[in-house]
């Protein structure tokens, strides 16, 4: 009866509203009239807009969830192999890692939308490790840092991530757009080694031109898709000199068959290992690492699917009226109501899936960011997108290796370009700088007019976060970011109040 009256409460606030940024009618959920304005630039709303009506789809079809896995599952191809090179495992472990947390991940009710797999931010740590005491821990790291996950979940802890402001999030974005933009520059140095520099970079162009223009004429197919394939077919067509995923790996990689399937580790070496106090005390600063930037970057996952789809979940369980502070009130704004805690379950599928990964030799991973902006991008959004995905990268190793070797880097480079551009929060950024010039053109989003001394203060937490984010750490960016930020506004309003 409660989630009755719930999903009813839900039906009647549901409208249809023209959005000034999109120009079209837009099918959202409101619980009462807002101003809120959406802090993901103008491109990632368009993300959102699937359907030829332009309103927002809560239920992707499953052939666009399937076109969706599949641009995806591309796009990660070489993101597995090089963090594979990172930690300094074959690649394909890599590979395989992906394929369990993408197939766990939606079995266990993760958050529809988010893509989870190898990340640079869990190889970055295991790579240390890894470098000092061999891969024989590497498998002990992960599960550690899997069961401290599950734990963060039991005692539901994933409510932390509301304090990630939008500032925060912005700046997180930005240096992670900008991260992922740079890393693609060993693509175009390893090709002007080779004397390839110029069918590199038109290549990429050329995959970057078609993600971006093919959606002005058609959304029928992932531009992603196209994009990869016409360049990989033009670049195999003209003969040019470009190095492909085959040659950048050991022999016999992409030779396929089932003698690629991954298998499982030796348990009783893993028990003395999780029974041994070195052993753990060795591990344990990398778990440590691991832990909190996969947690931070899996719920973020989650908040931009929110933010791109316009249809973030009411905290659970769902009693508005209990709602006191402004904070509280503001979650239940234009929210859906939902049966379950959606970001622990996406916790306790993230340990879950990190435990299969380690249990079969792989190195887990968390959600990703760009793959969901890109998911989302391609027509996806529905569980069955993540289990496409991880399919398609199983398909890809057992059935399709060779064909899949012969997939340029340059066309991925240029994909991965264009997911950096659209990762970086453009308008959210210069929004809350044209905020501290003119603080009574911006509303805040209850549709109040902010101080400029405030609107600094979100400024600087923008600068500090995207700054350290990119210059250091993304973990260190968001916990600075929203320590400095609450701590100022704490200071201003107490000193305000005095005056």
């Amino acid at each position: 009866l409660v989630c009755k009256h719930q999903l009813s409460s839900a039906a009647a606030g549901r409208s249809f509203i023209t959005s000034p940024i999109l120009k079209t009618k837009t099918n959202v959920v409101v619980s009462k009239p807002s101003r809120r304005a959406s802090f993901v630039d103008t491109k990632l709303q368009m993300a959102a807009v699937n359907s030829s009506d332009g309103n927002v789809r809560s239920d992707p079809a499953p052939v666009q969830d399937a076109l969706a896995g599949l641009t995806v599952a591309f796009s990660l191809l070489s993101k597995a192999i090089a963090c594979s090179a990172i930690v300094g495992v074959n690649p394909l472990v890599g590979i395989w890692s992906s394929v369990a947390m993408g197939v766990t991940a939606p079995l266990l009710g993760a958050q529809s939308g988010v893509i989870s797999g190898t990340a640079a931010v869990v190889s970055v740590p295991l790579a240390a490790l890894t470098q000092s005491y061999g891969v024989e821990y590497m498998t002990l790291c992960i599960l550690v840092s899997a069961l401290m996950q599950g734990l963060f979940g039991i005692l539901k802890l994933a409510k932390t991530a509301q304090l990630v402001s939008e500032q925060v999030l912005s700046g997180f974005l930005n240096g992670l757009g900008f991260i992922l933009l740079f890393s693609q520059a060993s693509v175009f140095r390893t090709a002007a080694k080779a004397g390839a520099l110029k069918p590199t970079v038109g290549i990429a162009a050329l995959c970057f031109s078609i993600v971006q223009g093919l959606p002005l004429i058609t959304k029928a197919v992932p531009s992603s898709l196209v994009g990869l394939v016409v360049a990989s077919i033009v670049g195999s067509v003209l003969k040019l000199p470009l190095s492909t995923l085959e040659s950048t790996v050991a022999a016999g990689t992409f030779s396929g068959g089932f003698s690629s399937l991954p298998s499982l580790v030796n348990l009783g070496n893993l028990w003395n290992q999780m029974t041994s106090i070195p052993a753990l005390k060795i591990v344990m600063p990398a778990a440590v690492s691991i832990v909190i930037i996969s947690l931070v970057e899996t719920l973020l996952a989650g908040k931009v699917v929110d933010e791109l789809t316009g249809q973030k979940p009411c905290p659970y369980p769902f009693e508005p009226e209990n709602a006191k502070t402004d904070e509280e009130k503001e979650l239940y704004e234009g929210c859906t109501p939902t049966t379950y805690d959606v970001p622990t379950r996406s916790v306790m599928a993230l340990s879950a899936g990190n435990i299969v990964s380690s249990l079969f030799g792989g190195f887990g991973g968390c959600g990703l960011i760009p793959q969901t902006v890109l998911n989302i991008k391609s027509g996806g959004g529905g569980a069955f997108s993540s289990a496409s995905y991880a399919a398609a990268m199983a398909a890809f190793v057992v059935f399709l290796a060779p064909l899949v070797g012969k997939i340029s880097e340059a066309a991925l480079a240029g994909i991965m370009i264009t997911v950096a551009y659209d990762t970086v929060a453009w308008d959210s950024s210069w929004k809350t700088i044209k905020a501290v010039i003119n603080p009574s053109k911006y509303l805040d989003g209850k549709g109040r007019n902010i101080s400029r001394g405030q609107r600094i203060i979100e400024l600087v937490a923008l600068s500090l976060s995207s700054y350290i984010c990119y210059f250091g750490n993304l973990a260190v960016g968001i916990v600075s970011g929203v320590a400095v930020q609450r701590g100022l506004l704490s200071l201003y309003k107490r000193f305000s109040s005095k005056e």
